[in-house]
């Protein structure tokens, strides 16, 4: 089983305010993979999914939901890392792209990654 491809139909983002001065920024997040409303086409399987992400204090709200479509057999009461890893980091580059252009942070704090040398095998 594998990703064939995640598509988004409804991305919803405002800003309803402007943080308090000095306030820090709390991301609230909720991811939603419904697989009891997944369909099944041609080996394929469409699993929807939505994402929301909140800010506290309340300044600025972003809902995205899609579709993931899925190839192969696949368990959609128990979804595996490598079906549920996929759409979450779609969806929170989507959202973070959103979230630059209203002025705010990523929904996820950016961690720089160590310089890594390179294996040969």
């Amino acid at each position: 089983m594998s990703v064939a491809g995640i598509r988004f139909d409804y991305i919803h983002a405002e800003r309803l305010g402007i943080p308090p001065p000095g306030a820090q920024l709390q991301m609230n997040m909720q991811v939603m993979i419904e697989g009891e409303r997944a369909v099944k086409r041609s080996g394929v399987t469409e699993i929807p999914f939505t994402v929301s992400i909140s800010s506290t204090p309340g300044v600025v709200t972003v809902t995205i939901r899609g579709v993931a479509a899925v190839q192969g057999e696949v368990d959609v009461k128990n979804l595996p890392p490598q079906v549920a890893g996929p759409i979450m980091q779609a969806a929170l580059f989507e959202a973070a792209l959103i979230m630059r252009e209203l002025g705010f942070p990523p929904p996820l704090p950016v961690q720089p990654q160590p310089p890594q040398t390179p294996h040969y095998a």
